[in-house]
Order: C-alpha cells, then sequence, then structure tokens
C-alpha cells in the first residue's frame, strides 16, 4: 500500500498553517507489483502567491521476500502546486526514494530512504531517512511510533518523530498522533507556528477497488 506520510518532503512540520487538511489518493497497482497513483493534499504557506493545493504522481515497484513478510518498494514521485503564483523558482520537485517493510506477528517495521535532486525554489539537494514501527495490539487497534532526519538544501535539515494509534471500523480509518521536532519557531521560515508539536487526527474513507 501506499503512505502518503512517506511521500512529503516537508514531513515534520504543518503544511496547512495548523490548520485541517482535505486530501485524497487514487492508487492503482499490479499483480506483479508494479503501481502507480496520484496524491492530493490541501496547503497553505502563507506565500504571496496563495498556494493553496498539491499534487503528487507517483509510481514505482514492489518486491516481495519470504512468503510476502518482507517488501521493497523503489519509488519515483513528482510532486507539483499547479496555483502557486509565487515570482521565482517553482515550488515543484522530484522524489526518489526506496523503503523496506517487514512485518513479524503483531510487529510490522519499515525503513525509507528518500532523495530530492533539487528542492522547492531551487534550494539544493535534500536526504531523508525514516524508521517506523506498527504493533497491533488488538485485531482494530494498532500503535505507531515513527522518527526521521532530514537534511541538506536550504531550511530543510531537521529531526522529526510521532505516537500514535490506528483504529478501523468497516470502511473508516481513524489515527491520532503527537508529532513533533527539533525546529524552533525562529528557524521554522514563513510560517514559524508550522514547526510547533501537535496533536494530529485523521479520519480516512477507503472506497471499495475498482476491477
Amino acid at each position: 500500500q501506499y503512505s502518503p506520510d512517506n511521500s512529503r518532503i516537508g514531513i515534520g512540520v504543518s503544511n496547512s498553517d495548523g490548520d485541517a487538511a482535505v486530501q485524497g489518493n487514487i492508487h492503482w497497482w499490479r499483480p506483479d507489483g508494479f503501481y502507480a497513483g496520484l496524491f492530493a493534499t490541501q496547503v497553505d504557506f502563507k506565500d504571496p502567491g496563495h498556494t493553496s493545493y498539491e499534487l503528487d504522481w507517483y509510481g514505482g515497484k514492489t518486491f516481495t521476500f519470504d512468503g510476502g513478510k518482507t517488501e521493497l518498494k523503489a519509488q519515483a514521485m513528482y510532486t507539483a502546486f499547479p496555483d502557486n503564483r509565487t515570482f521565482g523558482p517553482t515550488y515543484d520537485f522530484w522524489t526518489d526514494q526506496i523503503a523496506v517493510r517487514r512485518r513479524a506477528g503483531k510487529l510490522t517495521t519499515s525503513a525509507l530512504f528518500a532523495f530530492v535532486p533539487e528542492g522547492s525554489y531551487r534550494s539544493g539537494k535534500v536526504w531523508r531517512v525514516e524508521s517506523e514501527a506498527d504493533y497491533a495490539v488488538a485485531p482494530r487497534l494498532t500503535l505507531k511510533a515513527l522518527s526521521g532526519y532530514q537534511w541538506g538544501g536550504r531550511g530543510h535539515e531537521r529531526t522529526y518523530w510521532s505516537l500514535g494509534a490506528a483504529t478501523r471500523w468497516k470502511s473508516l480509518g481513524f489515527e491520532l498522533r503527537y508529532v513533533d521536532n527539533d525546529r524552533s519557531r525562529a528557524n521554522c521560515g514563513f510560517v514559524p507556528k508550522s514547526c510547533d508539536a501537535a496533536v494530529v487526527g485523521t479520519v480516512t474513507v477507503n472506497l471499495p477497488p475498482i476491477l
């Protein structure tokens, strides 16, 4: 499955000025492991161009090992901000990433490495490493922990982490996380409060697949 949380160069900070955001994901996959899709989300950078939404076009391949217990994903993604009217270089950027996921009973662990050849507004090369652990304490309750480090470019360096829990009911998914990072408001760019610690709630509606 594709995880929008692992797609973002701005992970660890809010891209919506701390407000709620409507998001959507269309995902297409094949039995041989190839997949592609589109992730869309509202954004609010408080920029002069009033950028309001982001589109992530992605594609890749999943390789499975150990009877499906281990997965290796290679993915490329283009992030675009179609309504950005800010003067100067584009906000758009490419991300290449490799992710490994391992399931062992109730515990699922994952590691990710991502590289951006040229960050938003020509901010230079950006690298990111991330690890996550999910533990299913009950059939419909999973505890989640995540930590990551991002560096390179201008203003991208940060360590970030989150703790939370997720549950499901029929086609609905609910998740609650505490999210924080090591950046202060003084070095958080144009939207200082976007680096504040926060409790983030997510409600997901999963539609049936189209065959």
